[in-house]
């Protein structure tokens, strides 16, 4: 069940940073960079969830999150 939703937070991050690169004024860390969005968006509802565990969980979101967006930026 956690590997379900680690993949489902991914591409919420990955669409998140896709839609905030769009606009200029914005700052480029937390809120352009696929890694750090998935990991701050993820990491408050897998910490409520898992305790301590939904750090590491929400550091697995947002590798999969880049790992997302480097096999679509190859295609």
């Amino acid at each position: 069940m956690i590997l379900i939703k680690i993949l489902g937070l991914a591409m919420v991050g990955h669409m998140a940073a896709e839609v905030f690169s769009q606009f200029d004024r914005l700052p480029s860390k937390p809120l352009k960079c696929n890694m750090c969005l998935t990991f701050w968006l993820s990491l408050i509802p897998f910490v409520i969830e898992y305790g301590w565990t939904g750090v590491g969980a929400a550091g697995c979101a947002s590798l999969t999150s880049e790992l997302i967006y480097k096999t679509l930026t190859r295609l």
